[in-house]
């Protein structure tokens, strides 16, 4: 029983987790007090990197893109991969790693990124990190672009940006119930038949065919449906009578002959 229990537990975890993986909002988008925020219109596939504004300050250079890696392939740091933030006074710097999640802190739409590379004068527990805060303006030429606000000793970097894509907008409506449906459907099935195979192999001692969960229920229900198979082929397909009968007398004038056949006789 206690093995039971455990196994259903089991599903209904499995089964949670797969319904909330689903539901979840895509990368690189958010949903805070019932709207929902898309950033993906920011994000750099191809082409240039956002390069930020620095105001008067020309001694530095960055590099940003959004829920993706920075495209520019010169970056000078120890550990290029998933570089999503980059900056450059002297020797190139990471200054944060690729994030897909932006989030809310009060009312203000944040990315962050974290462990870039070391910061100055530490002993290498302190990495880099970006943030940015987008900001819903929709007065700005295209998707604006993104404005250093401050730099705490060239170790912690924040930009404000101001872009339509930081406003409220519809979530997209697209109608994946058949796709839920057969993920939910499908991680069932593997959860039902991988914890009865194993149940019966190490409590019943299973071998074969008989390992699978209910497998008597399965040989019944399978017998059962052959059956109604066979019972309705008969029907539908019921062989002609041969053409060669169809001359033969019918009942009526068999009796007929008989009965002349008797007064010929009595005769």
């Amino acid at each position: 029983m206690y093995t039971t229990t455990k196994f259903l537990a089991l599903t209904v975890t499995t089964l949670a987790l797969a319904i909330g993986a689903l539901a979840q909002d895509p990368d690189c988008t958010v949903t805070h007090n019932g709207k929902f925020y898309d950033l993906r219109p920011l994000i750099k596939e191809s082409g240039e990197d956002w390069v930020p504004d620095t105001g008067n300050d020309n001694a530095i250079q960055y590099k940003l893109n959004v829920c993706h890696t920075v495209l520019y392939d010169q970056l000078d740091v120890k550990n290029p991969s998933d570089v999503a933030s980059w900056g450059k006074r002297g020797k190139g710097r990471s200054l944060g790693q690729l994030s897909k999640t932006p989030f809310f802190r009060s009312e203000n739409l944040l990315l962050e990124y974290t462990k870039g590379d070391e910061c100055l004068n530490t002993d290498g527990s302190i990495k880099r990190s970006t943030l940015i805060h987008f900001v819903c303006d929709t007065s700005v030429s295209g998707q604006g672009k993104p404005v250093l606000v401050a730099d705490n000793n060239e170790c912690n970097f924040w930009f404000e940006w101001r872009t339509p894509s930081a406003c409220a907008t519809d979530k997209p409506k697209s109608d994946n119930s058949g796709g839920v449906f057969g993920t939910i459907l499908g991680v069932a099935l593997f959860v039902y038949l991988a914890g009865g195979i194993a149940y019966n192999r190490i409590v019943h001692h299973a071998r074969g065919l008989k390992q699978i969960p209910n497998y008597h229920s399965w040989v019944e229900a399978f017998d059962f449906i052959k059956d109604m198979a066979m019972i309705l082929f008969a029907k539908c397909y019921r062989p002609k009578r041969s053409q060669t009968y169809h001359n033969l007398p019918v009942d009526s004038e068999i009796n007929t002959l008989i009965d002349d056949d008797y007064e010929d006789d009595e005769v």
